[in-house]
């Protein structure tokens, strides 16, 4: 007997960080202060990311993309319902950012497309879609769509927004 596929999320919040390498690979304050490797309740969820301070006011992109989810609403861009919705957002928000990128291979209009495609795929299924990008100069850029009540990966963590 197989078991039944997930089912899908309610709903994706999207995330867009631009900001200095050095921020970005400061791994600490992307972090929460417990690794934790196997689901725990949604309180205590709560209490792990309370206790790290920095982590809770860091706006650079955590190291694991559904502990977005742990951070305040405040960071959230933009949340939708329908993937189709919320791929339109990733598209939009990569093209704004495109120009900037430091590589030609990301700027490549083919590449976008394949980027595109398979973040919509991702969401067809109920997934998490993550960009990052090295920008010119020393910047770096993340944009991300975490699948909520509930992702994928980290069940239980509750939604930011209540």
């Amino acid at each position: 007997m197989t078991a039944p596929p997930p089912s899908m999320p309610d709903h994706w919040h999207c995330y867009r960080w631009s900001g200095e390498r050095r921020t970005y690979d400061d791994e600490s304050a992307r972090r929460p202060p417990h690794l934790v490797v196997q689901d725990v309740s949604p309180q205590e969820w709560k209490r792990i990311a309370a206790a790290s301070p920095a982590f809770m006011a860091s706006e650079a992109p955590p190291l694991e993309v559904p502990h977005w989810l742990l951070r305040p609403a405040r960071m959230i861009k933009a949340t939708f319902q329908e993937p189709e919705k919320a791929s339109a957002w990733y598209r939009d928000q990569v093209t704004e950012l495109a120009p900037s990128f430091m590589t030609d291979h990301d700027k490549d209009p083919a590449r976008q497309a394949e980027r595109f495609a398979a973040a919509e795929d991702r969401l067809g299924w109920g997934g998490d879609v993550v960009g990052g990008w090295y920008l010119r100069g020393t910047g770096f850029a993340s944009v991300q769509l975490v699948a909520c009540s509930a992702n994928r990966v980290r069940p239980t963590i509750p939604c930011p927004m209540g």
